[in-house]
Order: C-alpha cells, then structure tokens, then sequence
C-alpha cells in the first residue's frame, strides 16, 4: 500500500500501522520498504503497512485512525536495531533526517485528532545511501532481525 487515503472500514478493522519511510533508489534508504514487505509476506492479521519516500502531514488522519503506529527508517546512527515508544513531546529526531520528522507527524496528530494512538519508533543500522537499488548486507540482516521483531511484538500486543 502507499500513502493513498486508507479505507475508514479497513482502518476501524486493523490496529497496527506499519510505516516504511525512505527512497528505495538509494540503497540503505529503502530499509523500511523492504521490512513492510517482510510483514506484509507474513499476513499477520489486523496489520496495515504503508511505504513513503518520506513523511507528510496528510497521513496524521490516516494514523489518528490506528491504535499502534510503528515508523521505521534506515539510520547512520544505529549499528543495529533501535525500538522504542516516540511521544508527541519528542521532538529529537532520533533516526529521520526527512522535512517532516516522526515526531512532529505524532505531535501534529496528537493536536488535531482525540486519538489514544500509541507512537512507536524502529530505527535501522544502514551505511550505504548511494544511488542503487539494493541493501547492504548490515541492512539486510538488521532489517530480517526487525521484521522478525516486530512480528513477536504485534502478536504480543494484540493479546492485551
């Protein structure tokens, strides 16, 4: 799926939204692409995935909708994987280097909807971000580990 408007009804059935964000056509950049595909093979139910070059305001009424959002995007700053909850009051950009950072989506969705939406962040180790259209090994390997991650997570949480 991409950053088209989701269905109100389909938005009301799923209670996880996965968000990859980066360029596919630079490399490492394409991490959170390649992990949605990795959820979406796994068909976990009442998971919704989307992919974006990078982060728009327009997506804030699509999130509110939601009652976990996990955004993931490849960083220079990782060695590995990096998971955590991202408050509206965060407004460090720990992985994002886009014009509109995570933080400032969450914040901005915080503002205008009466959402109990939990906000979460997964950043990915990557190192190369030249123009190409594969992963690196490092990225490829952190991103199978993410995936897998984050599976166990929805699945825990979907028993709460």
């Amino acid at each position: 799926m991409n950053t088209e408007k989701i269905n109100q009804e389909e938005a009301e059935k799923k209670s996880t939204c996965i968000v990859g964000i980066g360029n596919t056509l630079r490399s490492d950049d394409g991490v959170g692409a390649h992990i949605c595909r990795l959820i979406e093979e796994m068909k976990l139910p009442a998971v919704t995935v989307i992919t974006t070059q990078q982060l728009d305001i327009a997506l804030a009424d699509d999130l509110s909708k939601f009652d976990r959002v996990v955004f993931i995007d490849a960083s220079l700053e990782e060695e590995t994987i990096s998971f955590g909850p991202l408050l509206a009051e965060d407004h460090q950009a720990r992985a994002f280097s886009h014009q509109i950072n995570a933080a400032m989506l969450v914040s901005l969705t915080s503002k205008l909807f009466s959402t109990n939406t939990q906000f979460y962040i997964c950043a990915i180790g990557a190192h190369d971000f030249e123009m190409g259209n594969s992963l690196s090994e490092k990225a490829i390997r952190n991103a199978t580990e993410a995936a897998s991650l984050l599976a166990k997570w929805i699945q825990y949480n979907d028993y709460d």
